[in-house]
């Protein structure tokens, strides 16, 4: 395999700098800081790579692995390899054109990285070269937004999400010009980001990301989940999460809900931007974890009392507030339990902002999955249950690994209970749920409940 080179600017000062270079092998993965911007004093690569705590010599280095071919800090700006995502499916189409088109596997990777690899999630932007870097930012200053409304490309949307397979080269060329070069995000629905009007109502008008305004109308950046078959209903839960997280006290972004050409849809606004629309650092905890090993590769590779063990260990390399973070990690647990969340896993829990200022990132992704018997799972990130105690005893006990003594654990819990006493007549009311989601639901939920009520008071 032919070494390959790339660039990583940030524009998280407000003007647009150059980071660091990276070269990619078939062995590894090296990123090195530029020697000016070591003395800026904007955040890093990576929370597990602070500029403070490195030399301008010294690499970040990373070995090439299957499930990382790249760092995880690139690998999370890379579309799923998914048959749900969208954007993976049109950029690949678009690489398919090439002459000749890249070989599956890493090459199909750094590709696709080359194409979508700025103005994601987060504060990295990579290019090919110094010179696309210039010129990219060069035309953002100026770019006339492209618009959808309600007609165009949500049509074009709706046909391309209900067919897994290949997209045609047309389509994919014009998802591409709304889009942009901007990777989109994984998960169970098809997501995009956008620009969509910052007003009270969403009529279904987008503009490329990083739109700040569209006629004098001010413009905000969002996540656009667009619901798919076999998961109707999806967005309406989410969306009552959301509330219920919301009037529980947590940090939730601002949503639009709308129903347009046939499809539900939910726009989360992005809380990796400023107001003025500059990006801030966010990390998912995965890609935090796996940036610091490789033994770190999923989701699932991390028992819960673990995962508050390595937020301990971050603490060594930046400023993050460990028992603030850990508890309110260990709150989200207990809500996600009682409104049949089972997808809390480490990427959907992020870190916000760089190492000299993180914190944890707002609720995001709270759709309660196990609506759909397919997932099913009490837990993402696991405990090691032992049989004959009871189950939230137990639970309360990988609790006290946050920070919490076995009765503060319970009590956490308990008061999540209590919190979400409606949440059964608020899904039952929902509108747009099927009957039979909402029976499994409720089942889920009924079951949680009865367990820890169940559970021998200390």
């Amino acid at each position: 395999m032919t070494d390959r080179f790339a660039v990583v600017w940030t524009r998280a000062g407000g003007k647009p700098v150059k980071m660091g270079s990276l070269v990619a092998t078939a062995r590894e993965c090296r990123f090195s800081y530029d020697a000016i911007f070591v003395n800026s004093g904007l955040p890093g690569f990576s929370l597990l790579a602070p500029v403070e705590r490195l030399l301008d010599k010294t690499p970040v280095v990373r070995a090439a692995t299957e499930r990382f071919p790249l760092h995880p800090r690139l690998m999370a700006l890379i579309p799923p390899n998914s048959p749900g995502n969208l954007q993976r499916r049109v950029y690949a189409e678009l690489l398919s054109k090439k002459k000749p088109p890249p070989a599956p596997g890493f090459e199909t990777e750094w590709g696709i990285l080359m194409l979508a690899g700025r103005n994601g999630i987060g504060h990295l932007d990579v290019f090919p070269s110094d010179l696309e870097a210039e010129d990219w930012y060069a035309q953002q200053a100026g770019e006339t937004a492209v618009i959808g409304g309600r007609r165009g490309i949500w049509g074009l949307l709706r046909d391309e999400i209900h067919q897994s397979g290949g997209i045609g080269a047309d389509a994919a060329q014009a998802l591409a010009d709304v889009m942009g070069p901007t990777p989109s995000v994984g998960g169970m629905t098809t997501k995009l980001l956008a620009a969509i009007p910052d007003l009270p109502v969403w009529g279904g008008e987008l503009a490329r990301p990083g739109t700040r305004a569209v006629r004098q109308t001010p413009y905000t950046d969002a996540v656009i989940k667009i619901e798919q078959p076999g998961y109707e209903g999806i967005t309406v839960l989410e969306e009552l999460c959301y509330t219920v997280h919301e009037a529980m006290g947590f940090r939730v972004p601002r949503r639009w809900t709308l129903e347009i050409d046939g499809m539900r849809i939910l726009a989360v606004e992005r809380f990796d931007r400023t107001r003025a629309g500059l990006p801030i650092p966010n990390e998912s905890l995965l890609t935090a974890f796996s940036s610091g090993s490789p033994s770190v590769t999923s989701t699932s590779d991390l028992f819960l009392p673990e995962v508050a063990a390595w937020i301990k260990k971050l603490a060594r390399l930046c400023a993050i507030d460990v028992q603030t973070t850990l508890r309110e990690i260990f709150s989200r647990i207990a809500v996600a339990l009682m409104t049949g969340n089972g997808d809390l896993h480490l990427d959907n829990l992020g870190f916000l902002g760089g190492s000299r200022d993180v914190v944890l990132a707002p609720v995001f992704d709270p759709a309660p999955m196990r609506a759909w018997p397919r997932h099913n799972m009490r837990m993402a990130t696991p405990i090691d249950f032992v049989h004959g105690e009871p189950l939230y005893r137990q639970i309360a006990k990988a609790g006290t690994a946050f920070g919490f003594t076995l009765r503060e654990a319970l009590d956490v819990l308990y008061r999540a209970r209590e919190a979400t006493k409606d949440y059964p007549k608020l899904v039952t009311a929902s509108k747009g749920v099927p009957a039979a989601q909402k029976r499994q639901l409720m089942d889920v939920v009924a079951r949680e409940r009865q367990l820890l009520a169940e559970t021998i008071v200390i």
